[in-house]
């Protein structure tokens, strides 16, 4: 491949250009900058959970998550219904909850926004987009049922539909 090329596919599940996280900073933040939304730190040009009560604070700004989450912004959006939900719904929404935890400890911005109930289903909105879409793909896994998703080109974003 010629240098400087890139490879660019449609939607149906191959590779797209991605676009820049517009909440993340154009420069590096100073070492040991807190978030004073969630208390991360910003160490080693990564935000962090360990390591947050015990340094000084460099200075305080809102982490990318917690932006997204005051401008109620996701990246994400998962979609669960069918009437398999209704009678798994505390199995599903534990299965849901313990892979953001997962998520967590190897990302801290990558959160659960809300989960609330809309049209007979549930609605999961997240701070990133793999959050989302690791959320769908153990539903599926561990439940079956019919998943998909749709990317969107223009920001990072995505939208998750799981149903059953």
């Amino acid at each position: 491949m010629p240098r400087g090329s890139r490879i660019t596919m449609e939607e149906k599940g191959k590779m797209t250009t991605r676009s820049v996280e517009p909440y993340l900073p154009k420069r590096g933040l100073p070492e040991g900058t807190v978030c004073k939304g969630c208390g991360i730190v910003y160490h080693n040009k990564r935000w962090q959970i360990e390591g947050a009560s015990t340094a000084a604070p460099k200075g305080e700004i809102l982490c990318p998550a917690c932006q997204r989450i005051v401008g109620e912004d996701p990246a994400g959006v998962v979609t669960l219904s069918g009437s398999y939900l209704a009678q798994h719904r505390e199995e599903i929404l534990n299965t849901v909850r313990r892979q953001e935890s997962k998520h967590r400890e190897k990302n801290p911005l990558g959160r659960i926004m809300e989960i609330k109930e809309e049209n007979g289903g549930i609605v999961v909105t997240t701070t990133e987009d793999k959050l989302a879409q690791k959320i769908g793909r153990e539903l599926y896994k561990s439940q079956r049922g019919e998943l998909h998703y749709k990317w969107s080109h223009d920001q990072r974003m995505v939208r998750v539909e799981w149903s059953r």
